[in-house]
């Protein structure tokens, strides 16, 4: 029987900051490739184009296809499914993509939440009636 045992805080967190640095190191490359300057990276028009880029592929098309997660996420052994296990469609991802808005709130609440709740859902889970579970649990 396939178990999916759900995924904590700390590696939600974790497959976040990989995620962050693959978006990090990609804008740098960026920057200096069409010579934007070091300083103005912020602004820089490249690194903006890479993670708009990033967000649409990565968080969005990578987590209703086959992968069934962000680069961070499959790295680390985790996926983005719905409540019934099964993959998520474009749709729901791009609503999950827009209710992460909603879980940075208030201090990043909704994905605190999963730190404290039985079930480990951030707020975007519950509104998108999805879970991050680890793969391949065998029991």
């Amino acid at each position: 029987m396939l178990k999916q045992k759900p995924a904590g805080f700390w590696i939600r967190f974790f497959a976040t900051f990989i995620d962050g640095f693959i978006v990090a190191v990609m804008s740098v490359i960026l920057a200096n490739i069409f010579q934007d300057s070091p300083r103005d990276l912020e602004e820089s028009t490249s690194a903006f184009v890479f993670q708009l880029m990033y967000s649409v592929v990565g968080i969005i098309y990578l987590t209703a296809s086959r992968f069934k997660g962000t680069p961070g996420k499959i790295i680390l052994g985790l996926q983005v499914v719905k409540e019934d296990g099964e993959r998520i469609g474009i749709g729901r991802s791009i609503g999950r993509f827009f209710a992460y808005i909603l879980s940075a709130t208030i201090f990043y609440i909704g994905y605190i939440m999963v730190a404290f709740r039985e079930d480990k859902k951030s707020l975007h889970d519950m509104i998108c009636y999805t879970r991050v579970v680890y793969r391949d649990i065998r029991e």
